[in-house]
């Protein structure tokens, strides 16, 4: 029975990283996947699990008889949810009359989010108290703990190893989870041994699932959810990469294609294509080479190739949206063209990092900067690294899209932001108003012009046919009343704001405050209200608010251990900020590299385990206490020791500087933080344990719980407010500072024993 227990519990932490990362992905396909809708989700994601331990699990695990038998069932519940909430997703658009690729405001996102991951996170959170009470590896309270905390973790890392690497680019996300399923199933009828009514009911739909997902029923189902939630579309394909999913749709003449649920472009779409191709090529006297890093495959490649160009280098990092534009979008020749070179797996950051060629035009056409790791891509360290590719008299472009007439207050901040970046790199930065606003930047100065006239007269000499690049519409567009009024007006708000940085990725945050405003000028108010002087006052109150307890004996009376209960919150805080930071530092840094992120991930947990393991075999009641007031020592240093480490690595040159950052000491560094955390875990219910004599379930609960509540506000907080307003190196003052309260509280603690 033991050997199953272990499967068991190495299954629930397998389940519940991989049912994360499909859930996670599959909520992307539904709403805007801005960092907000990330911070949602984990957000929720902890917050379900940390009341399932705390909530239930403390409150109702230790009186519960047969434990073993109410542990299979709730295995075998969670074995019927995890499809069901794949096809929950799916349903949304049609249940909230949602069109495909709109974006949703933040209030039902935040509903739909916290209602979906209920179910799911509920039961995990409860199986994992509960799985504290059944396994009896050893007499010690405090390391049976422990063991199960480190065979749960040891079940998430090779989930999220499996599953990152392996699951998702072979199997559909509802496959998936109908394998967890039914592998939850199969370990919940191995508990049942010896009751045998349940065993049969559990054999008799392990047999079901089986027969389904031989027979092809699973399949059938996955299509029909796709179309339901693709309604009014033609759903071509639908594929999963590591990257993320896409869906090609067809309705009438129109092909679309979708990323992660987010409209990407249509084709035919002639004015896009044209625009984003001929307004820098044109600013070029005599372009030759030219990169273009997305956007390749929407139209704009076929208009680049218009021009004199003699080499063309196209920089996509999913394959599979240039596989699929092949396969199912028409007019993709220009793929196929001599002088284009498709460059794909490839980081179009690291692509420019890295690259030892130059060009006269590179154009960039990603997605605005509405996620931090598209934000890498509008920073002032990535246009000098594009400078620096440039030849002489070399142009950089890229679009965002706005009214015609019209700049919201919050897109006048992003944009102001953006051509302060550029112009700290660039001589001269133009923008052009309109609807599609084009950001233009000359390695030279007298190389741009907005003169309409200038540019019709190029593109004549060059012979290029244009439907929309024509005086009929530039000569109003680009009229000097309309260039003039939109430049004094970003001029103004230059002033006042912000450079967009890699390490004060603000624009993400700018952009988000735009995306609320279009759910009423009152939430777009909300996020520009938050300002740095704000976020330090909040902390200093919440820094108070903490101290309290030394100065007022009734709070330390009522809660036994309140020092090592504040310390696992602000700890469970603290941890998942380090995770944040360190992958959005070394994105910034090396580019996004998918298998690499999943080392950044699993390293995290090797380090766990190894912190847990370690001091699972030496607790000693007598140290306990002396240890803990180390390690949380420990978590106020780490925070400080981060940002020196990665502005030492952004300054280095070189290639095996490089390579080490990228390979070795990014990839591996949250061991570090992993260890420390998987170390104070079990010390924390071990002194726990002893202080008020309880039982196994009410201590795993409560400090599993307020682990889990300490990660997901700092989940939400660090993704959606603290990295981009404050920036990452006041992000780790600030945890630094919140745990070295947690410090005094212990120190005060010991003291007054």
């Amino acid at each position: 029975m033991k050997k199953r227990i272990i499967f068991a519990l190495i299954l629930l932490g397998f389940s519940s990283m991989s049912s994360q990362i499909v859930l996670a992905r599959e909520l992307f396909t539904v709403f805007y996947g801005n960092e907000l809708s990330l911070g949602f989700t984990l957000a929720g994601w902890l917050f379900w699990i940390g009341f399932g331990s705390w909530g239930i699990g403390r409150l109702r695990a230790s009186g519960i008889t047969h434990k073993i038998t109410v542990f299979s069932l709730a295995q075998i519940l969670l074995s019927l949810i995890l499809p069901l909430s794949i096809l929950a997703v799916r349903f949304i658009p049609r249940a909230f009359r949602f069109v495909p690729g709109e974006i949703i405001g933040f209030i039902p996102m935040g509903i739909i989010t916290f209602v979906l991951l209920f179910p799911v996170c509920i039961l995990s959170g409860f199986l994992f108290v509960l799985g504290c009470e059944i396994y009896k590896g050893n007499s010690d309270q405090a390391r049976q703990i422990g063991n199960v905390y480190i065979l749960e973790a040891i079940g998430a890392t090779l989930g999220g190893l499996f599953t990152s690497l392996y699951l998702i680019r072979v199997f559909s996300p509802l496959h998936i989870m109908w394998l967890l399923g039914a592998l939850n199933l199969l370990s919940g009828g191995l508990l049942l041994a010896g009751r045998k009514i349940l065993l049969f009911s559990t054999a008799a739909t392990l047999s079901g699932y089986i027969f389904l997902l031989v027979s092809g029923g699973v399949g059938f189902i996955n299509r029909y959810s796709l179309n339901k939630q693709w309604r009014g579309f033609e759903v071509l394909a639908s594929e999963n990469s590591v990257y993320g999913n896409v869906v090609v749709t067809k309705r009438e003449d129109l092909y679309s294609l979708f990323v992660n649920g987010l409209y990407d472009f249509t084709v035919p779409d002639e004015l896009t294509a044209e625009r984003s191709a001929h307004f820098p090529l044109l600013e070029h006297s005599f372009p030759k080479s030219a990169l273009l890093i997305g956007g390749g495959v929407s139209g704009q490649l076929g208009e680049v190739l218009k021009h004199p160009v003699e080499k063309v280098d196209y920089v996509e990092l999913d394959p599979l949206v240039v596989d699929m534009a092949k396969k199912y979008l028409p007019a993709n020749e220009p793929l196929s063209d001599s002088r284009v070179t498709v460059i794909t797996n490839m980081d179009g950051r690291r692509f420019v990092r890295t690259t030892a060629e130059k060009y006269d035009v590179v154009m960039m056409s990603l997605p605005e900067p509405y996620t931090a790791q598209l934000n890498r891509f509008y920073t002032l360290e990535f246009f000098t690294l594009v400078k620096n590719l440039l030849k002489e008299r070399g142009i950089f472009s890229f679009c965002l899209r706005s009214g015609p007439n019209y700049l919201s207050e919050e897109q006048v901040s992003l944009y102001a932001g953006l051509k302060a970046a550029l112009e700290k790199v660039f001589p001269e930065v133009k923008v052009t108003p309109g609807e599609s606003n084009y950001f233009l930047a000359s390695k030279q100065k007298g190389v741009l012009s907005l003169d309409w006239r200038i540019l019709m007269e190029k593109l004549k000499k060059r012979n290029i046919q244009a439907r929309y690049m024509r005086e009929y519409y530039l000569s109003n567009e680009l009229s000097l009343e309309r260039v003039d009024s939109f430049e004094k007006r970003l001029a103004r708000a230059q002033a006042q704001g912000a450079i967009n940085r890699d390490f004060h990725p603000v624009a993400y945050y700018y952009d988000m405050a735009l995306w609320a405003s279009q759910f009423g000028r009152a939430f777009g108010r909300i996020f520009g209200a938050v300002t740095p002087v704000g976020i330090y006052f909040g902390a200093l109150a919440i820094y108070l608010l903490l101290a309290l307890p030394v100065f007022f004996k009734a709070i330390r009376r009522k809660i036994p251990s309140l020092g090592v209960l504040t310390c696992v919150a602000t700890t469970g805080f603290a941890e998942i900020t380090f995770q944040i930071i360190t992958l959005l530092s070394y994105q910034a840094l090396y580019g996004y590299v998918y298998y690499k992120l999943g080392i950044i991930l699993t390293s995290y947990m090797i380090g766990l385990i190894a912190g847990g393991w370690l001091i699972t075999k030496r607790l000693n009641q007598d140290t306990n206490h002396s240890l803990f007031i180390k390690t949380q020592a420990a978590i106020c240093v780490y925070p400080l020791v981060l940002p020196l480490l990665f502005w030492v690595f952004s300054g280095l040159k070189g290639n095996f500087s490089f390579w080490l950052g990228a390979n070795v000491i990014f990839p591996f560094l949250p061991i570090i933080a992993g260890f420390i955390g998987g170390f104070q875990f079990p010390l924390a219910n071990s002194i726990y344990l002893k202080s008020i004599k309880s039982d196994v379930g009410h201590s795993a609960g409560l400090t599993y719980g307020l682990d889990l509540f300490g990660s997901c506000l700092g989940a939400a907080l660090t993704l959606v407010i603290l990295a981009p307003i404050v920036g990452i190196l006041q992000v780790c003052i600030l945890v630094a500072g919140l745990n070295l309260i947690g410090l005094f509280l212990l120190i005060e603690e010991r003291r007054r024993k």
